[in-house]
């Protein structure tokens, strides 16, 4: 299965290969750039669709010019603290909640909760070794203390940041419910019930694997959902429900539903991907880091895995780290015959935007180029141009991008910034 791709994908692939805690997530950012001089990322900020570009990379070079602030260090460390008590006091109230019920869906979200709750406490920890590093560096006399507490304040940010995504993890709930004949037939007692369950869990099963490849996702998933019911052990059952879950936009179920599965089946990477792409579309870019790791130890060629990951560290600002993993997402991605595929084309946009906020200017100008080519009705790929064109001294090139991304997107501030700056 393929999360950055649409779902046309053979079903058998997926076994193989924010808004509750903005306050406590901002209150992080804001106090981790204050600690280490700016968030990382600067700029105008690309985002995972390669869009939103443009003006300086100032930002990422600030970071290393500022000094370290003790108590902005502080509220990162309390932030993170915070977060790792409130994950740990849903779980607390999702796994009370199962213990008075027989009901599998909540057993099944208090264990994606406890794991929440673990993911905020560990963030903390790390934000607060880190912030203990940053603070011995910066009162050390060598040459290079002043980088390495630059670097740890950092870290603390981005724990603190995943401590709070941690938060709203544990905060997942799936938005279908099971059957209720699927329910009454589970709880029946007896060994013929026990074998009608599993005839009628295969068969659900098998009928919903159908349904998953000519992409009618809704029927799929209650097919599948009644099998995960019906035969709690059927793991690809429980895969492709998760994937059918991600498919119709139920991110934040398929997050719960990956993590059921990875608890039976930990080195399905998979599963690991899936997960990925979950919490890359909530927003969760540390965490999503986090899930896509694991996929590409036990497959390095995992090229959707490498594209999720490269997109998440895209998200976070971390252009270095995210280029690497996206020109090996893109030449996996190319047919040697053929058309090539839809998704070549947004892994080509990021890798430009990637390039571009290294300052590799004309490199990202070519592969701008190279993706319009293939989608020329998006402005970001124009506007993206034009940035280069501005970034390279050729005003004249530069109007004439931002001229057809105005044409395509008539509202877009960062595109008449861009024609400001070329000189309209």
């Amino acid at each position: 299965m393929s999360g950055g791709a649409n779902a046309g994908a053979a079903a058998g692939a997926a076994t193989g290969a924010a808004a509750g805690t903005a306050t406590g997530a901002g209150a992080a950012a804001g106090a981790g750039a204050a600690a280490g001089g700016g968030a990382a990322g600067g700029g105008a900020g690309g985002s995972s669709a390669g869009d939103g570009g443009g003006g300086d990379s100032a930002g990422v070079a600030g970071n290393s010019q500022a000094a370290i602030n003790g108590p902005a260090l502080e509220r990162v460390v309390d932030a993170a603290s915070k977060a790792a008590s409130e994950a740990a006091r849903l779980a607390a109230i999702t796994t009370d909640a199962a213990k008075r019920t027989d009901e599998q869906q909540l057993s099944e979200l208090a264990l994606a909760a406890r794991d929440a709750a673990r993911l905020a406490a560990d963030a903390s920890r790390d934000a607060a070794r880190a912030a203990e590093r940053a603070n011995a560096a910066a009162r050390s006399p060598s040459l290079d203390g002043r980088a390495v507490a630059q670097r740890e304040a950092a870290r603390a940010r981005s724990a603190a940041e995943r401590a709070w995504e941690a938060v709203d993890e544990a905060r997942d709930r799936p938005t279908r419910t099971a059957s209720a004949s699927a329910v009454r037939l589970a709880s029946a007692p007896g060994m013929f019930q026990a074998f009608r369950r599993s005839m009628r869990a295969e068969s659900s099963f098998s009928y919903g694997r159908g349904l998953l490849e000519a992409q009618k996702y809704g029927e799929a998933r209650d097919l599948f959902a009644e099998a995960t019911v019906l035969y709690p052990e059927h793991d690809q059952a429980r895969a492709l429900l998760a994937w059918t879950d991600y498919f119709l936009g139920d991110f934040r179920g398929a997050v719960v539903e990956f993590k059921t599965a990875l608890q039976r089946q930990p080195t399905w990477e998979g599963l690991h991907n899936g997960l990925g792409w979950s919490r890359l579309r909530l927003g969760r870019y540390h965490l999503a880091v986090a899930a896509f790791q694991p996929a590409l130890e036990r497959n390095p060629e995992y090229f959707d895995a490498l594209h999720g990951l490269g997109s998440a560290l895209l998200e976070l600002g971390d252009y270095e780290n995210a280029l690497p993993p996206l020109e090996k997402a893109l030449h996996g991605s190319r047919p040697l015959v053929g058309e090539e595929p839809p998704e070549t084309a947004a892994i080509r946009a990021k890798v430009a935007w990637s390039l571009y906020y290294l300052q590799r200017y004309r490199e990202a100008l070519q592969m701008f180029i190279r993706a319009s080519l293939g989608t020329p009705d998006s402005y970001q790929l124009h506007a993206g141009m034009g940035w280069c064109y501005i970034k390279l001294g050729q005003k004249d090139d530069a109007r004439t991008a931002f001229k057809r991304a105005l044409q395509l997107r008539p509202d877009d501030e960062s595109v008449r910034d861009g024609l400001r700056r070329a000189g309209i």
